[in-house]
């Protein structure tokens, strides 16, 4: 009887617990959002908040189309670089077989250009390397920097949401009480966090491929200039 009634306060407490989180979930679940449709009624001389944040938004939505084409640019520079990898490659196959040839003749002349010819080709390839490899770290930069723009794209939808409410309340609309204006300061707020992250993200990435770019102009300035490096910075 101990156990059974035990058991019962047991699956009470429960119960209590679970209606507490509901109720807690309901009283923050207004939504952070405005439909559009629903800015219509409100007069033109009272849109100047909501007019300027759609322009930022738009500015924004601009800024993330452009991340994303220097995404793509800098995956295409870095594929430019792989093909010139594998060229460096190729020249060192050949300059090893060019040696081996050499070798076979006894010669001490030919052995020893075709060795600075083969020395010469792998200075190249590490070069070539380190390009890969700057090109690589490039492309993280990028995508940081892209994340970076969806993140201020998410403030600026945020923004743009807080300024329709507060022209919605200031016209008196009724359906603002099914809003919390909390909720969407607390959007804004969440929002310009991520930004505060993805900023510290790309500034370590930027760190990161500027060591890159200096390991592989260090290399390509070694190599000797019958091999021509390893392509071009740009």
């Amino acid at each position: 009887m101990f156990q059974n009634r035990t058991k019962r306060q047991w699956m009470m407490g429960l119960a209590m617990g679970a209606s507490m989180v509901f109720l807690a979930g309901c009283g923050s679940s207004k939504a952070a959002r405005v439909d559009d449709a629903m800015m219509a009624r409100v007069p033109e001389d009272q849109l100047g908040d909501v007019r300027d944040a759609q322009l930022a938004r738009t500015k924004a939505a601009d800024n993330v189309t452009r991340a994303e084409v220097a995404v793509r640019d800098a995956e295409r520079a870095a594929e430019v670089s792989r093909r010139n990898g594998d060229a460096a490659k190729s020249r060192v196959d050949a300059e090893r077989a060019a040696v081996k040839a050499a070798e076979a003749t006894g010669q001490s002349s030919p052995i020893a250009q075709a060795r600075s010819q083969l020395q010469g080709a792998e200075a190249g390839r590490a070069a070539a390397e380190a390009q890969v490899a700057w090109h690589d770290r490039q492309i993280d930069t990028r995508k940081a920097e892209k994340d970076l723009r969806d993140a201020e794209l998410n403030v600026a939808d945020a923004e743009l949401n807080l300024a329709q409410f507060k022209a919605l309340e200031r016209t008196g609309d009724v359906r603002t009480k099914d809003m919390s204006e909390a909720n969407f300061m607390s959007a804004v707020a969440n929002a310009k966090r991520e930004v505060e992250d993805s900023l510290r993200k790309v500034d370590a990435q930027k760190r990161v491929e500027k060591d890159a770019r200096a390991q592989w102009e260090r290399l390509r300035s070694e190599t000797p200039q019958a091999f021509g490096g390893s392509g071009s910075a740009d």
